[in-house]
């Protein structure tokens, strides 16, 4: 009994070695899989984080305006580009950049005068609805540079900003000369009585917009202008999560039906139905062309309905050119088809089929931005994945539902998807095999 449980054991084991394609679906798509998303959330600590990219506008010119702007630009987290006030709001609306800072005119004199704060510049912060976070990461370091230029300004012969509230005790224990020492507490002493407000003194405050923000004037050296943060999208209702999570898991399933009606080519093929059908006189692209229209049919309604119910549900709507959401939905059924198709012609064989198919369908899917929004990728892998049909799939659909963008952006998106399909498909017709 144990030398037949050993012989079956080691017949098993050979036969799972000899299947090569398996094999390497099984080893490498956990390594594929636990890479990406550990490049994602942090790595080995030492990888470049992607850049946010920010538009600056300065309607001011002053020399205060233009070292802060020298700043931003020098801050290895931001990715600043120049522009006019339309470019900036229109590159925002169109999530080209996640946001933008418009200093407005007057600002440098303002600012310069930051202990009267009865009367604050207005600095606006624009940003994409997706990207609440970027705007607090941008606010921060819009606060970190003003005060310093501002302070470097109006306290060049000044021991600076640091710890003005305890400067007073700490100076008492210094070593520094007398003289030195006493005019600091000078200092100290009157920058804390001109914080406490005098009664009938107004205190202009920050306005808020959509997102937290908003400068604090109630702290020692409160920020020298008052922040306006809006969210910017050409769609009226605004960013909503659910449109972006129903668009991925849309795109995705889809592939995956494709992957599976791809398969059933091949079970067809191998029950003799196909040589059946090439004794009838049906010509080869007649045949396979039947069934990329049936998978194309198929798959666009299984994603226009997959979209409708995550509207009936959570309430989101095509914003932007309904000819430009159809025409997306239309062309990812078409890749879907030439997936499948192609799928069937490089696999060989129902069980290889479906270990190519789960390694290219996830790396697609995976790449694509349908679990993770894209741009949140590093930056090199932000621009590896434009060579991605369904990231263009998926930045479509978003393109044309929350964002609310025009026929042309869908446009494009849907000439990569039905431009893919097309070598797709050619590659299904060169090399499918009529006999397994």
């Amino acid at each position: 009994m144990m030398h037949a449980l050993i012989a079956l054991v080691r017949t098993q084991l050979q036969l799972y070695l000899k299947n090569r394609k398996a094999l390497i679906t099984h080893l490498l798509m956990p390594v594929l899989i636990a890479t990406f998303f550990g490049s994602l959330f942090g790595g080995s600590g030492d990888r470049e984080m992607a850049r946010l990219k920010v538009a600056w506008v300065d309607e001011d010119g002053s020399a205060l305006s233009q070292r802060i702007g020298q700043q931003l630009q020098q801050d290895g987290k931001l990715a600043v580009q120049v522009m006019t006030r339309a470019e900036a709001e229109a590159a925002v609306r169109k999530g080209e950049r996640r946001a933008a800072l418009l200093m407005p005119a007057g600002f440098g004199t303002q600012a310069s005068r930051w202990w009267d704060r009865r009367q604050l510049p207005e600095v606006q912060l624009w940003y994409d609805p997706s990207e609440a976070l970027s705007a607090q990461l941008l606010e921060g370091l819009l606060a970190q540079h003003a005060m310093r230029e501002t302070l470097a300004q109006g306290f060049k012969s000044g021991p600076g900003a640091g710890g003005l509230a305890t400067l007073e005790s700490e100076l008492e224990a210094s070593e520094l000369p007398p003289l030195r020492r006493e005019q600091l507490k000078v200092l100290a002493r009157t920058v804390n009585e001109l914080q406490t407000p005098q009664p009938g003194e107004g205190v202009a405050t920050a306005a808020s917009g959509d997102a937290p923000g908003g400068a604090s004037p109630g702290e020692v050296l409160s920020l020298p202008y008052a922040l306006k943060t809006r969210a910017l999208s050409a769609g009226q209702a605004g960013y909503n999560g659910y449109a972006h999570s129903f668009s991925g898991m849309g795109v995705q399933f889809v592939l995956m039906l494709g992957v599976e009606l791809g398969v059933g080519l091949l079970m067809a093929r191998r029950s003799g139905m196909w040589q059946r059908l090439r004794a009838a006189p049906l010509s080869r692209g007649l045949l396979l062309g039947s069934h990329f229209l049936s998978i194309w049919i198929i798959a666009s309604v299984v994603l226009l309905v997959v979209m409708a119910a995550g509207m009936a549900l959570f309430g989101f709507r095509v914003q932007g050119s309904l000819a430009g959401f159809l025409l997306v939905v239309l062309g990812m059924g078409a890749f879907t088809a030439g997936f499948g198709l192609a799928l069937a012609a490089m696999g060989g064989s129902p069980e290889a089929t479906r270990g190519l198919a789960i390694m290219a369908s996830l790396m697609l899917v995976m790449l694509g931005g349908a679990w993770v929004p894209s741009f949140v990728f590093p930056a090199w892998l932000q621009d590896l994945t434009l060579w991605v049909p369904l990231r263009w799939a998926v930045d479509g659909l978003d393109a044309m539902t929350w964002r609310g963008q025009g026929l042309g952006t869908a446009a494009l998106a849907a000439a990569v998807l039905f431009g893919s399909a097309l070598l797709l498909t050619g590659l299904a017709l060169w090399r499918f095999r009529w006999r397994e």
